[in-house]
């Protein structure tokens, strides 16, 4: 399960019912702000079983497969000069120029992004955020957070979310930035990344004893490797 999401993991939170846990957890999570997160939590929940979850199975039977994998193609070239600015800001200037070629490439021969040209050229996607970057320079996580609606987060990783909105080429064109455009761009977004993420959601609630404390440990495990490795996971289906 990707983490950030880079990119931004949109409704994470979306899982089943919280249940209460200690203090000493709470305090060896780093998750001072649990009654407050869980709070949310139970919100994301509510949200996502009302609205976000139905919508994402309409769009998903309203939309052939082939579609589903151009918007994600899309949305992923979009998302590329946010990676490079943060290549660049940790130092990988190799990464930096691959990322910088998948862009041009899939911009202008994959019209626009919709196919994938730059994997089939053997130019693997690298994924990084501001969060990982901040990591990179030695900065603490900080206490572990629930966004409304954009589920786990840390201090670290949600002031990145913040600084990568202005590398996105959603932020540079004003006709997006100051229109409505923008939310119908979010809206998207939000709902290609819950329908990849829905097989995970449906295993994490039926196996887990207490799916906010289960969701806590995976994103801080998966943030820290993603750290250790230079990169964020990878590893959402490529298909629904």
């Amino acid at each position: 399960m990707r983490a950030a999401c880079m990119t931004g993991l949109v409704v994470l939170a979306g899982l089943a019912l919280a249940a209460c846990t200690t203090r000493p957890q709470s305090l060896e999570a780093n998750d001072p702000l649990e009654p407050l997160n869980r709070a949310v939590f139970d919100f994301n929940i509510a949200a996502d079983r009302a609205v976000i979850a139905p919508v994402t199975y309409a769009y998903r039977g309203a939309v052939p497969r082939t579609g589903r994998r151009g918007v994600r193609n899309v949305l992923r070239n979009l998302n590329e000069p946010v990676v490079l600015a943060n290549l660049l800001l940790q130092g990988r200037p190799g990464d930096a120029f691959a990322t910088a070629s998948r862009f041009g490439l899939n911009t202008i021969v994959g019209v626009g992004g919709l196919f994938d040209v730059a994997s089939e050229a053997n130019i693997p996607r690298r994924e990084t955020d501001f969060g990982l970057t901040l990591g990179h320079w030695g900065v603490d996580s900080g206490p572990y957070m629930v966004l409304p609606l954009l589920g786990p987060s840390s201090v670290r990783d949600t002031t990145g979310r913040f600084v990568d909105r202005y590398p996105h080429p959603a932020y540079w064109i004003e006709d997006i930035r100051e229109t409505d455009a923008i939310w119908v761009y979010r809206g998207i977004y939000a709902l290609d990344v819950r329908l990849q993420l829905d097989e995970t959601f449906r295993s994490l609630e039926r196996s887990a004893i207490d799916p906010y404390v289960q969701l806590r440990s995976v994103y801080r495990q998966n943030r820290a490797a993603a750290l250790a490795r230079g990169e964020d996971f990878d590893d959402l289906p490529d298909f629904d």
